[in-house]
């Protein structure tokens, strides 16, 4: 995929530009992303993945590969603890935005379900 974006500037452009298929699915991350209290992160300009902060005091996270389990189990939303990245805080997680927005922000929504009574024991 690199080398045919480095190929065609003007169809990679557009993807990133408003309308643009990748710019909408991080419009649409971001959007929900920002109805949820305890996550923060920093919009990104063009990648394919975000990598949102989230309040280990609010929640009580001390091991983020327990938050990353404890979320598939009861939403079946798979995400990727930060420390699978050599991230040493558990107060990070990656998650992919290549899925089509509607389905982003259902699965966004979710998860801020999910820590609206999620606390770590």
């Amino acid at each position: 995929m690199i080398p045919a974006a480095l190929e065609d500037e003007k169809s990679t452009k557009a993807l990133i530009s408003p309308g643009g298929r990748i710019y909408e699915q991080r419009e649409a991350t971001i959007k929900a992303l920002d109805q949820i209290e305890g996550i923060t992160y920093v919009k990104n300009s063009a990648a394919f993945y975000l990598f949102p902060k989230i309040d280990i005091q609010k929640f009580n996270i001390t091991n983020d590969k327990k938050f990353v389990l404890d979320l598939l189990e009861s939403k079946h939303i798979l995400i990727v603890a930060g420390s699978g990245f050599d991230w040493p805080e558990p107060d990070h997680f990656r998650m992919v935005m290549l899925p089509e927005s509607k389905v982003l922000s259902s699965a966004i929504q979710k998860i801020g379900d999910f820590l609206s009574t999620y606390r770590q024991e």
